[in-house]
């Protein structure tokens, strides 16, 4: 904040006083006469004097659609003794309200408003078809955990038994569309560059990433006619040197399908996959069983119990941020502020709506024991059609050193 001040002073001069007083107490009627002359001075001035004495306040510029008007005063000065009408209090200089409305859906109006036509607001949606409005879906198991802080919790709608109070209306912020649980876990397989076993025997003309690309495909086709999973997709980071060139994403139905035995017979064809005795290169794999436990959505919404493959469009791209905490250190208070930290709040605001953003899902791993794994997936429609914007806003949160995040793209899905 920059503050400059300018004033123009009238070149008044001061008269010393004279007389047979001592020079005590000539100089202390001299401080009384001058403070008197000084009140009486500014008591008297009118409005265009008081325009020569202007102070400037230099803050960042006002948000969109804030009501600042240029022309008007907005810190009007307390004059004293004068006879006009009581000038307004102070008003702020920075609007300081959120330029993006929560997510939230507005509350039904009630019965008279609706009847009188007062009230033109939408009443709460009756399934995700009719749904308008961008949204949280988090499971009913983890909603004490993932539910955003600050946020407070649904309260569900009364029964008729039970009754409604006016109290507990007014405490839930929040209108609630209750979906089926379609019974869905994650399983993503990171996957490090190869590195050559003997790199003084690699030819020039050898090319890993191409090798690397093959093996994952043939793993996904292998899925695919084993047809144990409900839905896939291999994705590529489009940039040099990435930390995770690959990674493999794969829906799992938890009625259809055991996770744990298709973790097993994934982990045991990656292995054989990627031999290092049979493909002369080393990598690192990592390989985990995610739950989603929080997901902010735009409509339209597609179904949730399918694949990635029902939303996606030529120029479909993914923003994913990998994280991983130690044992024990995954509270409640920490998976509450998960906005913060994964930067999905950032995301969310500060996206340009031409890449199309459709969802920002949060996975954690399900393992009982050991590091705690966290999956960012930010899915946007038109991501491939304006590379620039998100790759700003890639380079921004690459900035809080927290974790890793990447541009990948889609090259096989099913």
């Amino acid at each position: 904040m920059n503050l400059m001040f300018r004033k123009n002073f009238s070149g008044e001069k001061s008269h010393s006083s004279s007389g047979g007083g001592g020079k005590a107490k000539g100089a202390l009627g001299a401080g009384r006469n001058a403070k008197r002359r000084e009140r009486d001075r500014f008591s008297s001035i009118d409005d265009h004097q008081y325009r020569n004495i202007t102070t400037h306040l230099f803050f960042s510029a006002p948000r969109q659609g804030s009501s600042f008007n240029v022309g008007s005063e907005r810190c009007g000065p307390v004059l004293g003794g004068g006879s006009g009408p009581e000038p307004e209090p102070p008003q702020p200089l920075v609007n300081r309200e959120p330029s993006v409305s929560l997510m939230r859906w507005e509350r039904a109006p009630s019965r008279a408003a609706h009847c009188a036509g007062a009230d033109k607001r939408r009443s709460e949606p009756v399934s995700l078809a009719t749904l308008q409005r961008d949204c949280f879906v988090i499971p009913a198991h983890a909603l004490d955990r993932f539910l955003p802080d600050g946020v407070p919790l649904p309260v569900p709608p009364p029964t008729p038994e039970k009754g409604s109070t006016t109290k507990t209306a007014a405490q839930n912020a929040l209108s609630i569309l209750e979906v089926a649980d379609p019974k869905l876990c994650i399983l993503a397989h990171l996957m490090s560059p190869l590195e050559p076993i003997e790199p003084i025997l690699e030819s020039p003309l050898a090319k890993p990433l191409l090798k690397q690309r093959t093996a994952a495909e043939e793993l996904l086709n292998g899925v695919v006619t084993a047809n144990t999973a409900v839905g896939g997709m291999l994705l590529a980071n489009m940039e040099k040197n990435a930390e995770f060139p690959f990674i493999s994403y794969y829906v799992i139905n938890t009625m259809q399908t055991d996770p744990l035995l298709f973790y097993n017979n994934m982990r045991s064809a990656s292995l054989t996959k990627f031999d290092p005795k049979t493909i002369r290169y080393s990598a690192a794999h990592t390989l985990d069983l995610y739950s989603e436990v929080a997901m902010i959505c735009r409509p339209p919404f597609n179904d949730l119990a399918g694949g990635p493959k029902k939303s996606h469009t030529p120029g479909t791209g993914f923003i994913i941020s990998v994280y991983k905490v130690f044992e024990g250190d995954d509270g409640e208070r920490f998976e509450r502020n998960w906005l913060y930290w994964t930067g999905a709040r950032m995301l969310y605001r500060h996206l340009p709506h031409s890449v199309g953003m459709r969802k920002i899902a949060l996975h954690k791993s399900v393992a009982s024991h050991g590091d705690k794994m966290y999956l960012l997936v930010c899915e946007c429609a038109n991501l491939l059609h304006d590379l620039s914007g998100a790759s700003m806003l890639v380079t921004a949160l690459r900035a809080r050193l927290c974790g890793y995040t990447g541009l990948y793209r889609p090259i096989q899905t099913f």
